[in-house]
């Protein structure tokens, strides 16, 4: 049987894509989040570019390059299904029922692909400046999954953030995802203001967890440089 890390052009080609992949994936993301959502207004509910769907496309193939083992790389292209899934059905069948079905795939999706990416960058193994790239993506990721449970209670309970978002706006997505970051890192604007008891109790969690996974990033990179140096 063939190795991880020989063998097959594909193994040796994951060998070396392995933890530059971190930083191409963190790359993607950034111009997705701070350049094609602010730029082009798109929202969650209705996504209508083709440079979306692309760049998830992307996003997996870095994903795929990054996975440790079988399991992880199943996970992978299993979030790719679940994604291209939720296009198909918001696509060919735009209510209200693919509408949400599509908030609950993106989120998945991304759970499956934080999942992945945060087992590499917290296992095991020496600190590379790839691997802190990465945990930047993870902590994008949260952001992101955040962005897509603000979005849930919105969809079912329309008044959750009073006058400040409606699901009718085309750029509630973007708005959803800044209010996301002004939350995770405590800024909080105050010109987006939860009053739904369930917006009002995520907006609390993302922000305890803003606060948190810095510092338990360092302990984590700390720990690890140790060990490795140990050895």
């Amino acid at each position: 049987m063939t190795g991880e890390s020989g063998g097959t052009p594909f193994a040796r080609w994951r060998a070396q894509a392995h933890e530059p992949a971190l930083t191409v994936l963190l790359v993607i993301e950034f111009l997705v989040i701070f350049g094609l959502i602010p730029f082009s207004g798109l929202s969650v509910y209705a996504l209508r570019s083709a440079q979306v769907p692309l760049a998830a496309v992307v996003a997996v193939a870095a994903v795929a390059a990054i996975a440790r083992g079988r399991a992880a790389l199943v996970l992978t292209f299993l979030a790719a299904v679940i994604g291209i899934t939720g296009d198909l059905l918001r696509y060919e069948w735009p209510n209200a029922l693919s509408a949400s079905a599509f908030l609950f795939v993106a989120l998945a999706f991304l759970l499956i692909l934080t999942g992945v990416v945060g087992h590499v960058v917290f296992g095991p193994g020496r600190v590379t400046a790839h691997r802190i790239q990465g945990a930047i993506v993870v902590y994008l990721h949260v952001a992101l999954m955040f962005t897509f449970l603000y979005a849930i209670v919105l969809f079912f309970a329309p008044g959750a953030f009073g006058d400040a978002l409606v699901t009718t706006d085309a750029s509630v997505g973007g708005k959803l995802l800044y209010f996301s970051f002004t939350t995770l890192t405590t800024v909080g604007y105050g010109d987006i203001v939860p009053v739904h008891p369930f917006a009002r109790g995520l907006a609390n969690l993302e922000a305890i967890i803003g606060q948190l996974y810095p510092a338990t990033l360092l302990a984590r990179v700390v720990t690890l440089e140790v060990a490795a140096r140990g050895k």
